[in-house]
């Protein structure tokens, strides 16, 4: 079952992972909340918690800073990889520095020094998440929750028909949160697959658990995922829909 670390805001406590010897790191940031979920560890950041450092950025990193002049933007990608960096140097043990970022060919990043360690990270709104896994494929999505236009187009699009149905049936402001629920749920297992959107996202039906769970719930899908998978939903923080994708391969 998920379970929620009652101490995530002062940082992680060490557990081992069911497939190996490593160590899931403490959190970097003390302002951080950190869940353990199946063999996956999730860290949940404000971005204004996040000191960028721009130093621990490799010269490409800091040559794509360079080329985004929306601050905010800017800020939100120093903020990630900075994160994302020292997390990762603790894991690994190398310095933050060092470690090499590459992407797949849909933009997924992964370690070149240590493969077998998989990660995501997303941000929405004010918050970032990265999702931290040994050996097994993971997908991480965060939104905030606020209108979308065009909703019934929406639904139609990248829903399933009774997902849609379902939707469109709630008032406007339940609507837009259901909205995002099922969509984060389909933007983390793309972003865990690593193929982008390019899969038919209406062929994925899901049943939704509790929505106002703030603990990771396992949500059951009845079609469209690929065996192995499975996906889990909460509310980190107010205001906020999260999702995590994990793939078990045993």
């Amino acid at each position: 079952m998920p379970h929620h670390d009652p101490y995530g805001q002062r940082g992680y406590a060490l557990s081992r992972s069911s497939h190996s010897d490593r160590l899931f790191p403490r959190s970097p940031d003390p302002s951080a909340q950190v869940w353990q979920v199946a063999d996956s560890a999730v860290m949940a950041v404000p971005l204004t918690a996040v000191d960028p450092r721009p130093n621990l950025l490799s010269p490409a990193e800091q040559a794509q800073a360079d080329r985004i002049h929306h601050q905010q933007r800017r800020h939100t990608f120093l903020a990630s990889r900075t994160l994302l960096r020292q997390w990762l140097s603790q894991v690994t043990g190398q310095p933050a520095k060092r470690l090499t970022l590459g992407t797949g060919p849909h933009g997924k990043p992964f370690l070149v020094e240590d493969p077998s360690l998989q990660f995501n990270l997303s941000h929405g709104g004010d918050w970032l998440m990265i999702a931290l896994r040994d050996r097994h494929a993971v997908g991480i999505d965060i939104e905030p929750i606020q209108p979308r236009q065009r909703l019934s187009q929406l639904c139609h699009r990248y829903l399933s028909e009774h997902e849609s149905s379902t939707v469109l049936s709630l008032s406007q402001d339940q609507a837009q949160t259901q909205f995002l629920r099922y969509w984060t749920c389909r933007e983390a297992y793309v972003k865990g697959l690593g193929v982008g959107l390019t899969i038919p996202l209406k062929t994925i039906n899901l049943t939704l658990a509790n929505p106002q769970s703030t603990e990771p719930q396992w949500i059951e899908a009845t079609q469209g995922l690929e065996p192995g998978w499975q996906i889990y939903q909460w509310q980190p923080t107010a205001g906020y829909v999260a999702a995590l994708a994990l793939k078990d391969e045993r």
